[in-house]
């Protein structure tokens, strides 16, 4: 099996969320490109794909409200965005590869715009010459051979399957954010999927967080992945409140789903965890189930309010308005720019636009938007993320507040295999 073949959230985190997000690993990354050439037309095609239930909302409506105002400007002369739709994958491989070919070899998209499945059909978009643009929920993000990978993330690669280091900032914020509460030397307990990046990204994090001061007391990817349903959370919820020497932590991480994990934070607080909560789940619609919680995004976060934060907020709405603001959003929104931004690069090459082209430019660029998000610069972004964080804080249930800004991090944690089969050894 090629190393292509091995495709796949780690909490992001969001996001929803890092994140980052529960992720389900499935077969991909590597392998060569079939001689194929794709030449795109004045009508650029494209399409999403993803777990329906938990994005058809946001991320998607993202991307077509980024798409709606380059088209609107003329900001690629001679070009029109066609969005085709956003495929609904059901965290199943095979849903994916068959609507990932419908979307190719019937509405003709060019690219996948945004990817937001943790099950994608690597190998056939690979052989199509299909690049993907997302948030980078999958370990196709990650590729052993860059140059040969149709796979771009806002962020760079997330959920590397054999990291050795990976960034910690989220965890390097909270730190400062507990110490002036009182707690100096916070410990820490961390669930994921049991889904192979479910794993990873827990071993990830777990090596974040000491590094930057916690002591782990738990770390384990016990959690069933979707499309799994879990109907009792109280073997979770006792696991982790006994995972301090038979106390709760300070702190609980979760990469599970979203809607499992506020089942599960519900249930702890009933058996009165008073403790803090981290996660990437990022939206308006989650402010009072994250009452007193910690979020971290990987980008400026809504309440900072940048002209590049702005300029988003009035796309979206002027697309759909009253959208909620989500972190799902922001990857579908973000993805079509960096996507819009290859197409720009391409162009400035060679005048004929063709999906090797824009794989080929991609290959050493970097993606910013100031105020917002990155920078993402390839081909390091192949083999670890940004680094870029922001924490906020909801105090009261009824706003997040910037706990502390955006910041990108020049120290990564080397990760600790001791994490990978769940407690410390």
């Amino acid at each position: 099996m090629t190393a292509r073949k091995k495709r796949g959230v780690g909490l992001v985190l969001v996001a929803m969320v890092a994140a980052l997000v529960a992720a389900l690993l499935t077969p991909a990354v590597g392998g060569a490109a079939a001689p194929r050439t794709v030449t795109i037309g004045n009508t650029i095609n494209v399409g999403g794909i993803g777990l329906a239930k938990t994005y058809a909302n946001d991320a998607p409506v993202g991307a077509q409200a980024r798409f709606a105002r380059a088209n609107k400007n003329n900001e690629v002369k001679g070009y029109t965005f066609s969005y085709k739709g956003f495929a609904d994958d059901n965290n199943d491989p095979n849903t994916a590869l068959s609507e990932t070919r419908r979307l190719v070899s019937q509405e003709g998209v060019v690219a996948i715009v945004p990817d937001v499945s943790i099950a994608p059909a690597t190998d056939y978009l690979t052989q199509s010459q299909i690049p993907s643009f997302g948030p980078g929920y999958s370990v196709s993000y990650c590729p052993t051979n860059g140059s040969t990978s149709w796979d771009f993330g806002i962020y760079g690669c997330l959920i590397p399957e054999k990291p050795t280091q990976v960034p910690n900032t989220q965890f390097v914020l909270l730190k400062k954010a507990l110490a002036a509460k009182g707690i100096k030397s916070p410990t820490i307990s961390l669930i994921g999927t049991d889904s192979t990046s479910g794993t990873v990204s827990v071993a990830g994090s777990a090596s974040a967080a000491a590094a930057a001061g916690f002591k782990v007391v738990y770390a384990k990817g016990s959690f069933p992945a979707p499309p799994t349903v879990v109907g009792d959370y109280s073997p979770y919820a006792s696991a982790l409140m006994t995972s301090n020497n038979g106390s709760p932590p300070d702190v609980v991480y979760s990469s599970i789903p979203a809607t499992s994990a506020l089942s599960l934070f519900s249930l702890m607080a009933g058996q009165g965890y008073k403790g803090t909560v981290l996660s990437p789940f990022y939206s308006n619609l989650l402010l009072k189930p994250l009452t007193g919680d910690y979020v971290f995004v990987q980008f400026a976060g809504f309440e900072s309010g940048t002209p590049a934060i702005k300029q988003m907020t009035a796309d979206v709405e002027a697309f759909k308005p009253g959208t909620p603001q989500t972190i799902g959003l922001v990857g579908g929104y973000y993805s079509a720019d960096l996507f819009i931004q290859a197409v720009k690069a391409a162009l400035k090459v060679n005048k004929t636009l063709t999906t090797a082209s824009i794989q080929k430019v991609m290959q050493k660029m970097t993606y910013q938007v100031k105020g917002a998000i990155g920078p993402t610069t390839w081909p390091s972004a192949f083999k670890i993320g940004n680094g870029c964080s922001t924490l906020l804080y909801d105090a009261d249930g009824s706003a997040f507040t910037l706990s502390q800004p955006y910041t990108c991090s020049t120290a990564y944690a080397k990760v600790n295999p001791k994490y990978n089969g769940g407690y410390p050894k």
